[in-house]
């Protein structure tokens, strides 16, 4: 039986490369190949941008350069993108740049709850001065931000309301990342740190009263059997970093360069107007699942941005004068 079962996971992870030898550039004749990493579902628009970023270059270069697409975590876990880039592993990968804070601290920034008004302030910020600045310290770390990839705005469902300051006084919220954490705990919350697949369960039998994350994940991970309200604040407005190690950006020469970059701002803008109508989509559905849906009052939303004031302070001290500067051009570009 044991020879069985070795024989049989042999046969399937011979399988498994043969696919992945098939599907990949390296064995379509490709001039320059690209291994592109990601970890959201098949299904996900971040990872139909991953598709479409993969077609156009493929098309624009007349095959001189082939991408393939490995989504789902298939290569690497989202947290591994920061070894594997710069280091070659993987050529590019959509990365979770709240994982690269301790090699880029000024990218902090990005993850100030409620420091953004909306989302086209976040993109005027990134598509500015603000966006140059992190690029440029990106590339110190061995790698090269080749575009943003929108995911959409991050709120919290919960299983009684959260309307006021006081409602969060007792609740277990799961965050993520180093300075989710900390709000929430200025929010008078206690902080739960658990994977995205874990949170279902954990608010099914009561570990915790309520997650972080985004309205289309409420929708897929069906967190309508499990919570009843939405409290929608414009918490955060979460933005991947689409990056591709240096060394592997330095092969192209500079016309397929810019063919790669024209691509990633076409992927961009789709990007963000597909994170939008997803958004809006799945509060619709959640809707009708019979969750209640709130929207803060901007009085009420004052108290919490003061809450959390403290974390401005938090990124300036871990990152120097360029978190300053950069809280700068928030407040420049609001």
């Amino acid at each position: 039986m044991d020879k069985f079962k070795k024989s049989t996971v042999l046969v399937m992870l011979t399988l498994i490369t043969l696919c992945l030898l098939i599907s990949s550039p390296e064995a379509s004749g490709s001039e320059f190949t690209l291994r592109y990493a990601g970890n959201m579902p098949l299904n996900h628009h971040v990872t139909k941008g991953q598709y479409l970023f993969a077609k156009l270059v493929e098309e624009r270069t007349k095959g001189r350069v082939g991408v393939s697409v490995y989504p789902a975590a298939q290569l690497f876990a989202d947290k591994d993108y920061v070894k594997a880039v710069p280091s070659g592993a993987v050529d590019m990968a959509k990365a979770s740049l709240s994982q690269w804070t301790g090699l880029v601290p000024g990218l902090l920034v990005l993850d100030i709850p409620l420091i953004f008004s909306d989302a086209n302030h976040l993109r005027r910020f990134v598509d500015g001065e603000g966006g140059e600045i992190m690029k440029k310290e990106l590339e110190k770390v061995g790698v090269k931000h080749i575009h943003w990839m929108e995911y959409g705005v991050m709120e919290i469902a919960s299983k009684m309301p959260i309307r006021t300051l006081e409602d969060f006084k007792g609740k277990r919220i799961r965050g993520y990342g180093e300075l989710m954490t900390e709000s929430i705990k200025l929010l008078g919350a206690a902080p739960t740190f658990l994977g995205g697949g874990e949170v279902y369960m954990a608010l099914q039998r009561g570990t915790i009263d309520g997650a972080i994350s985004g309205p289309s994940s409420f929708w897929e991970r069906k967190y309508y059997d499990v919570t009843k309200f939405v409290s929608i604040s414009n918490f955060t407005f979460y933005t991947y970093g689409v990056v591709m190690n240096m060394n592997k950006w330095n092969e192209f020469p500079p016309d397929i360069q810019n063919i790669i970059l024209s691509c990633a701002k076409e992927v961009q803008e789709w990007s963000r107007k597909e994170a939008e109508l997803e958004d809006k989509k799945s509060l619709e559905l959640l809707k009708e699942k019979g969750m209640e849906i709130y929207y803060l009052p901007e009085k009420e939303k004052q108290r919490w941005i003061k809450a959390c004031e403290p974390l401005v302070n938090s990124v300036i001290n871990r990152s120097g004068e360029t978190g300053k500067r950069l809280i700068e051009l928030v407040e420049k570009t609001r």
